[in-house]
């Protein structure tokens, strides 16, 4: 059985190498930074409907691997991809990469270092950790992959070998379409979340702060409809209320991070999307979109300089 390499073990790599495991998949959970391998197990709590799992994973440093000779999951923060990509090539790493990231353009680093194929999944799940090796789940619904570079039976066999009841995924013709999709909704909840120090359910509860991720939806669809994706203001904003409600009570990932003075991921969201729409001819100004990451930004920098 092949293989399936884990990279990135935190609040989404963990959970998913334990449902993988509990599957009965080979699975192998690859920290990428210097930190200690697991000693002990992983516990999960599906909320939907389903049970707690607990269960040792397997796990090792990165830098501890000769070579990597089956499927490639990353799952780490985006900001890593260029060392990564570096890393796995030097180890001679053969695919598939399935990138498990948000933001728009995370998959350009192993492009370039020719990796092929590359599938990109856009994960629609929220994983919070309560301990550093105990973890929340919660899928919206089935999370989408698609084809970066590859091919159909490719895409197929990578849907079918990560699917569980904890982390559903399906294939997806248009992803595109659907990163875009997501990216804006994390170009909300990311933001305006981690700046009012709430949870994600607050655009449910609260009528203000939903008509502010609207006002930044709207600034989206500006540039989505240049690049002819056809997505609407309705169905953005629809699927923001939909991950707010199935999501109430967790915290963005960028609210952790920022809290744990962790980078944050804003760089591929607010901030590539502002620069994505303003390389085009002519220009386009988002200005909500453009000063709330510089807002984050700016938090991040001011949490890591409290804890010098």
């Amino acid at each position: 059985m092949e293989t399936i390499y884990i990279l990135g073990a935190g609040a989404i790599g963990f959970p998913l190498a334990a449902c993988l495991t509990n599957a009965g998949r080979t699975v192998l959970a690859v920290r990428t930074s210097r930190k200690d391998v697991l000693q002990g197990a992983i516990t999960i709590t599906l909320q939907n409907g389903s049970n707690r799992i607990s269960l040792p994973v397997e796990t090792i440093s990165l830098s501890k691997l000769a070579r990597l000779d089956g499927m490639i999951v990353v799952t780490t923060k985006s900001y890593a991809n260029q060392a990564i990509a570096r890393e796995l090539k030097d180890k001679a790493a053969t695919g598939p990469v399935v990138i498990l990231q948000n933001g728009v353009g995370v998959e350009q680093p192993f492009l370039e270092a020719s990796f092929s194929p590359i599938y990109r999944g856009v994960l629609y799940i929220t994983s919070q950790a309560t301990s550093e090796y105990v973890f929340t789940v919660r899928p919206i619904h089935a999370s989408p992959i698609g084809i970066v570079n590859g091919n159909e039976a490719g895409l197929k066999r990578c849907v079918e070998a990560l699917s569980t009841d904890g982390f559903p995924f399906r294939s997806e013709a248009n992803i595109q379409r659907e990163i875009w999709k997501k990216a804006i909704a994390n170009t909300v909840f990311n933001s305006i979340c981690p700046l009012l120090e709430v949870d994600n359910g607050v655009f449910v509860r609260d009528e203000y702060t939903a008509n502010l991720a609207r006002e930044v939806v709207q600034e989206c669809v500006t540039l989505t409809n240049r690049l002819n994706l056809g997505l609407s203001e309705s169905e953005l904003m629809e699927q923001v209320m939909r991950i707010s409600q199935g999501s109430d009570g967790q915290l963005i990932s960028t609210l952790q991070d920022i809290r744990m003075d962790r980078p944050t991921e804003i760089e591929y969201l607010n901030l590539e999307i502002a620069r994505v729409a303003a390389a085009l001819q002519p220009g386009l100004h988002l200005p909500r979109v453009e000063l709330l990451g510089k807002m984050i930004l700016a938090k991040s920098l001011q949490q890591s300089r409290k804890e010098l």
